[in-house]
């Protein structure tokens, strides 16, 4: 499978357009342009005799629907407020400032998946780091109309068990791991995840469809769109997930790696934020990609910020 590291955004550069584009052209009622087209900033969209034009808007995560001759702007695609509520290197605010590095929670079982706090899934995969002392981990799920726990060895991920009920749609679970050595508990570490409403879910897995449909360059897609849409609602879960697909086929797109450190820097996963920066430097730099060298520093000096404080 190609691994697009040049993306279609070289074409736009070529042109001397704009930097790096700002949205996509989803259908389109104007005769100049076509679906899947990036868009950058100041081009004007002309719906043709009562059409419409539906494009997505990176910045904002949104759909618009433009039925009037419209100049693809920041007015209309100003960046969503809910971005503060993550840990970014836009935003200091909500980082852990009590992280004390791996020593203070190399004896945690520290959830990996679910990533964040909020999911899609109602049976999700449950993953946790491995305690050192420990030989077994309880799994506890917790919340309305679920309640179960499960005793394993030797694995640091569960399946969501299939006689268990699956999560409710619309309603908050606390997935608690606690490592045991014998008989004895040692440790625990919970994470609070909301399951998004079923009409949430609905619309998510529509958009992600239609992205689908469009047939776009896989890289680009999962760095652009999908991310755009699982963003959103703050589905760092899906993001996480569809980033590191990419990475598993092959990917060499610095991009994809700078952006996967940025999804588990929002997940409060500061290694794995590290590890995926570390990498994106080292291609960023190979392939002479200055500026998204710049946001990976940016990364990584939040990093060891965080692991300084």
């Amino acid at each position: 499978m190609a691994t697009n590291s040049g993306w279609g955004q070289e074409r736009i550069l070529q042109k001397n357009l704009c930097n790096e584009p700002s949205g996509r052209v989803y259908s389109t009622g104007d005769r100049s342009l076509r679906s899947g087209k990036y868009l950058c900033l100041g081009e004007r969209i002309n719906p043709q005799n009562g059409s419409v034009v539906k494009v997505l808007c990176f910045s904002n995560r949104k759909f618009l629907y433009l039925k009037q001759s419209t100049i693809f702007n920041t007015k209309i695609c100003a960046p969503p407020p809910n971005e503060a509520v993550q840990c970014s290197v836009l935003n200091i605010v909500h980082c852990p400032h009590d992280y004390k590095g791996p020593d203070n929670e190399k004896n945690l079982p520290i959830v990996t998946s679910p990533y964040g706090s909020s999911i899609i899934n109602n049976r999700p995969e449950i993953s946790w780091r491995s305690v050192v002392d420990a030989d077994s981990y309880t799994v506890v799920v917790k919340g309305n109309g679920v309640e179960w726990e499960k005793d394993v060895k030797d694995i640091t991920t569960l399946p969501y068990p299939q006689e268990q009920k699956e999560l409710q749609y619309g309603n908050t679970y606390t997935i608690t791991i606690i490592s045991n050595r014998g008989d004895q508990p040692l440790n625990y570490s919970p994470l609070v995840v909301h399951l998004l409403p079923f009409d949430d879910v609905q619309q998510i897995t529509g958009e992600v469809k239609e992205i689908k449909n469009l047939g776009l360059p896989p890289d680009e897609a999962a760095f652009w769109d999908m991310d755009a849409i699982y963003m959103s609602k703050l589905l760092l879960d899906e993001s996480i997930k569809t980033l590191k697909a990419r990475v598993m086929a092959g990917s060499k797109n610095p991009s994809i790696y700078r952006l996967l450190g940025d999804r588990y820097l929002g997940a409060l996963l500061i290694d794995e934020a590290e590890q995926n920066y570390t990498i994106a430097a080292k291609l960023a730099n190979n392939s002479g990609k200055t500026s998204e060298l710049e946001k990976v520093q940016a990364g990584l000096k939040l990093v060891k910020w965080l692991k300084s404080s």
